[in-house]
């Protein structure tokens, strides 16, 4: 009877050469998409925060005491230009005036289109963002 011996398994020399450039090879678009997404993300989010940051301003100045819709306007497109946002239309409604009742519930909407403010490759449509404001005559 023969002993019971462990027999080493002998070396594979494997072959690893390019494994790596195969892997980048795949991994590459996957990271590139999603990279490119989320610019496009962020850029819509800064987009959506300046049309938000217009309206408030727009509001503190038309629910003013004297304030009127056409100075809220101009307040409105400064702030939008200054942060690079293109295509904007504000509104305000009702029509304001120096003589508007205190208490006349204002409001004030701003919009812009995602597709003419983004710099990336159009992954997220072309929605138009909105911000509404509402608040009251002092």
């Amino acid at each position: 009877m023969k002993p019971l011996v462990s027999q080493r398994p002998t070396k594979i020399k494997s072959d690893r050469r390019g494994a790596a450039a195969v892997e980048f090879a795949i991994c590459l678009p996957i990271l590139t998409v999603l990279v490119l997404a989320v610019i496009e993300a962020s850029n819509a989010v800064y987009v959506q925060q300046a049309i938000t940051s217009a309206a408030y301003e727009a509001s503190n100045v038309v629910s003013a005491s004297g304030g009127t819709a056409t100075d809220a306007q101009t307040r409105a497109n400064s702030v939008l230009t200054s942060l690079g946002i293109k295509s904007a239309s504000v509104s305000i409604t009702p029509a304001v005036t120096s003589s508007t009742p205190l208490g006349t519930q204002i409001s004030v909407t701003c919009s812009a289109p995602l597709s003419a403010n983004l710099t990336s490759f159009g992954y997220l449509g072309a929605p138009t963002l909105r911000s509404t404001i509402i608040t009251v005559k002092l």
